[in-house]
């Protein structure tokens, strides 16, 4: 998106692609905002994509056990 700078506004060119930009990406945001709502992930405690990728898969699998924990799933045991 295009962003106005002091004493430069934006062209009417620049605001009619950020409409069409923000249409889409409204859709985006939106989903990442419940994934990090859920996880309770603020921010990211690691540099890198595979790295945060892993961090938010075990803050959701870690969530996803809790839960079933708290329903009174039957939990295997170990031998």
């Amino acid at each position: 998106m295009h962003k106005a700078q002091r004493n430069k506004p934006l062209s009417s060119r620049q605001k009619s692609a950020n409409k069409r930009i923000s249409k889409s990406r409204y859709i985006v945001e939106q989903c990442f905002g419940t994934m990090k709502r859920l996880s309770a992930m603020s921010r990211a405690s690691y540099i890198g994509t595979k790295k945060v990728n892993a961090q938010f898969t075990l803050k959701t699998a870690n969530k996803i056990r809790l839960n079933t924990e708290s329903l009174g799933a039957v939990r295997p045991q170990c031998a």
